[in-house]
């Protein structure tokens, strides 16, 4: 009983704490819409890049997958935006890859706009007086490989009118270039270190301090969900406070920049986690593991790192 009791106390603590904190006020609206990137590949390993932001990296065993990502939070002005598909040798067992890509790899994309807030009522209704609600912005797939290879990269774009953004972010387009800083993989690495030790101790306030920009820019990207901001700071709250270990040690690191040199992020390159951040755990509510993947930038008028995304 008295853990229970503590745990709820930690928790509400760690929302006021964010509350109490001065940040800026979502300038909410009644509609705007909703950029959606639906995915899926065969015999690859790949990453995608909004604007050189990665809003998918996979690295593990399996075929074909088909899942959507919200694209808004990557969107920080209207006009054309890039493309990245980075394709590598898929993961045959849990500690190697295949040593190339095959003429059967793929990456396949599909991305629209959708008319948001919308029931599925609201949804039907505008079927039946022909109105459009979604727009399909771009399909594109990888070309077939002429022959086996060890990396295969593919750009393409869609364009966003200035109408369709009712959202304001500035995300990493102010911030300082990180790729000449002689000190980066010092403070990265001590980043991570804090990060880690932050879920271990269970402290919901710094955790969600730490995180604080990127809950402000995520809630701002939809700004016709009046409650978005406080889910998403309630769902990081229970989940700071649940008690974890970490897993998959990784012995070696390397650095990776995006965002035209201005984000930087820790990745694994062990075989096991290759690709994949440094931090990895599970909770006893749930024994899959999570992956601790972020994105640092340095703000302008600041030497700190800081989670953009």
């Amino acid at each position: 009983m008295m853990k229970l009791v503590f745990c709820t106390v930690l928790f509400f603590g760690s929302i006021n704490s964010y509350a109490q904190k001065p940040h800026k006020i979502i300038e909410y609206q009644k509609n705007g819409l909703q950029f959606d990137l639906k995915y899926e590949h065969g015999d690859c390993s790949y990453e995608i890049l909004i604007n050189d932001m990665p809003v998918i990296t996979y690295f593990g065993i399996g075929g074909r997958s088909g899942q959507t990502i919200d694209l808004n939070p990557y969107i920080l002005q209207p006009g054309k935006q890039d493309i990245t598909i980075r394709m590598s040798p898929s993961k045959k067992e849990e500690n190697a890859f295949a040593s190339s890509l095959t003429t059967n790899s793929f990456v396949k994309i599909e991305l629209s706009k959708n008319k948001k807030p919308m029931s599925m009522l609201d949804q039907l209704n505008a079927k039946d007086k022909g109105e459009q609600y979604k727009w399909m912005l771009l399909s594109y797939q990888t070309p077939a490989l002429k022959k086996n290879a060890s990396y295969a990269e593919y750009k393409t774009s869609f364009e966003v009118e200035a109408k369709d953004i009712n959202w304001k972010i500035i995300g990493w387009s102010e911030s300082k270039d990180l790729k000449n800083d002689p000190d980066i993989k010092k403070e990265v690495d001590a980043f991570y270190e804090d990060f880690k030790k932050t879920l271990e101790t269970g402290d919901g306030s710094k955790y969600l301090s730490m995180l604080k920009n990127n809950i402000y820019e995520e809630a701002a990207s939809v700004p016709w969900d009046k409650t978005a901001e406080s889910q998403i700071v309630q769902n990081k709250a229970e989940y700071a406070v649940e008690k974890r270990n970490f897993i998959y040690p990784c012995r070696q690191t390397e650095l990776k920049f995006f965002g035209n040199g201005k984000v930087v992020t820790l990745v694994c390159t062990d075989s096991l986690t290759f690709g994949y951040s440094p931090l990895i755990s599970k909770t006893s509510k749930n024994m899959m593991p999570k992956v601790h993947t972020f994105y640092l930038h340095k703000p302008k008028g600041s030497d700190q790192l800081e989670i953009i995304r």
